[in-house]
């Protein structure tokens, strides 16, 4: 019998898969969990991958304020995602401490197999591979310019230490031998998680980021996932919704000022 797809469930899978990204970042990667609250430190400079998840819309401020702390100390551009329903204590804690409200982040899940992951997955122009853990600096390349980002941050948050994970698999989308589009995947137990799905502005609008986003979510489920997740940008949601995903709940950001949330 198939579990309901839930956003308590979909929520432990993303604070697990970031268990798994800061054991292939190593030593200066860290995760910990306070109540019902979760910090992930990555080190690199974006808010979100140095943030506090309130794991459940009941977390503390107590909670919260310990792992902000934490953080804090680090001297990184951190965050707090908070789920609907959490105390207004929390978004005066943020207020307190100078963070900013950043843009929305919807939470999207779909349940596997799915007819249309497997049609759009076969794109009729691009060719997908997956990159062997020593090409690693390819998914960087690509998503560097996809997301207008520094170069080192995707070095830094995607080493070979992270493809080397079972379950992890990171894939380029090509035309003619020219490298378009790329994204992420990494499978554990009963689910598949998609992240870093990028598409350099000269290529867009083509369905690259729908062709690789399906073949991310295929892969999970022929290696067991029940369901596939991700998190969307405003501009990515339709792509997203094409393939059948949909949001099981949208998450306010709050971040220290200077830095792109994500």
């Amino acid at each position: 019998m198939t579990r309901p797809l839930t956003a308590d469930r979909v929520t432990a899978a993303l604070v697990d898969d970031g268990v798994s990204l800061v054991r292939g970042l190593g030593v200066k990667a860290s995760t910990m969990t306070s109540g019902e609250a979760s910090l992930m430190i990555t080190g690199v400079a974006i808010p979100t991958l140095n943030g506090v998840l309130t794991i459940r819309p009941t977390a503390s401020e107590d909670d919260v304020r310990d792992l902000l702390d934490v953080v804090a100390k680090r001297n990184l551009p951190h965050s707090i995602l908070m789920r609907p329903g959490c105390s207004s204590e929390l978004v005066r804690l943020a207020k307190q401490r100078g963070m900013v409200e950043e843009e929305p982040l919807p939470l999207m899940a779909m349940q596997l197999p799915s007819d249309r992951i497997r049609e759009s997955a076969l794109h009729p122009d691009l060719t997908i591979r997956l990159l062997h853990p020593d090409e690693a600096e390819i998914h960087a390349a690509i998503a560097a310019e996809g997301f207008e980002a520094p170069l080192e941050m995707f070095e830094q948050l995607m080493p070979r230490g992270v493809l080397d994970q079972a379950g992890s698999r990171a894939y380029v989308g090509s035309i003619d031998g020219r490298d378009v589009v790329t994204a992420f995947g990494s499978t554990a137990g009963d689910h598949v998680g998609i992240f870093n799905v990028a598409t350099p502005a000269a290529h867009r609008g083509r369905g690259y980021g729908t062709a690789i986003t399906a073949r991310a979510a295929l892969d999970g489920y022929n290696s067991g996932a029940e369901f596939a997740y991700l998190q969307s940008s405003a501009a990515g949601l339709r792509v997203y919704e094409s393939l059948g995903f949909r949001t099981l709940e949208t998450w306010t950001v709050w971040v220290t000022p200077g830095q792109p949330a994500h």
